[in-house]
């Protein structure tokens, strides 16, 4: 997370976003590609699921989907796939916090706990330039609730 907050004017977001070639293309890309690719000045092309998941992919860890990264997936399959909390005093740095209604409208990751207050830094990529860090309670104020957590404990 820390390497792509650092490049967060070359991560780009899908316009209207609908997902076309250059996500797939990202998705496509392994950590060191990815890297090499923000080294020289490249960008990467994912929307806030895209952008997670590939995080997951990255460090090696399970696919908070649940579909073994045959594909990105989207909010409503990682709300399908993993459980759910309430309390952001539990989240763990990689946790996930999906916001809005039904299947969801935007999800971030937690980048720095807070166990005391309850409102941790997240990234959270919802458009070229604005990865984050941002509070959860930041966050939240652009989104209609709820604020879902998802426990990866397990992957």
């Amino acid at each position: 997370m820390a390497k792509l907050i650092a490049h967060k004017a070359q991560l780009d977001y899908p316009l209207y976003d609908v997902r076309g070639k250059l996500d797939a293309e990202t998705f496509r890309l392994t950590w060191k590609q990815a890297q090499e690719r923000l080294a020289s000045g490249g960008h990467l092309m994912f929307d806030c699921s895209g952008a997670v998941t590939c995080i997951y992919k990255w460090a090696g860890l399970s696919d908070p989907n649940g579909l073994d990264y045959s594909h990105e997936g989207y909010t409503g399959t990682m709300l399908a796939h993993l459980p759910h909390y309430t309390d952001a005093r539990k989240c763990g740095v990689g946790a996930l916090a999906v916001f809005g209604p039904g299947t969801g409208e935007h999800v971030a990751m937690v980048y720095e706990s807070d166990t005391v207050h309850g409102n941790p830094e997240l990234f959270s990529h919802g458009a070229r330039g604005l990865t984050g860090p941002i509070r959860l309670a930041d966050e939240r104020r652009f989104h209609d609730p709820p604020v879902t957590l998802l426990n990866v404990s397990h992957l």
